[in-house]
């Protein structure tokens, strides 16, 4: 008869209650941590300056571009729409991101 390898003791979820293996990092039942954080994580400074100066920058661009083709229109200089489309899926990305903030 087979013996399965011993795959460490058993102990209980403190969560749920499920047993699961000594060594698991977490349960795979409810997914709760079996142990204490060692480390922390460290935290990320520089991470909102750029996310702001790079949220500007396209901001700028598309203003720039809006006043460009709106220049063009205004002339008489037709703009064709697939450039409209394009600018409004550009407007569209700007204002998902800054969502995302």
């Amino acid at each position: 008869m087979d013996v399965p390898p011993d795959l460490g003791d058993a102990v209980n979820c403190a969560e749920c209650g499920q047993e699961i293996d000594d060594g698991a990092l977490v349960c795979y039942r409810c997914g709760a941590a079996t142990s204490e954080r060692s480390r922390e994580p460290s935290p990320i400074d520089g991470a909102t300056d750029q996310s702001r100066w790079s949220l500007i920058v396209l901001a700028i661009i598309l203003a720039g571009t809006v006043l460009l083709f709106a220049g063009l229109s205004f002339t008489g200089r037709p703009v064709m729409p697939m450039v409209w489309l394009m600018l409004a899926v550009a407007a569209g990305l700007l204002a998902w991101r800054i969502r995302l903030r």
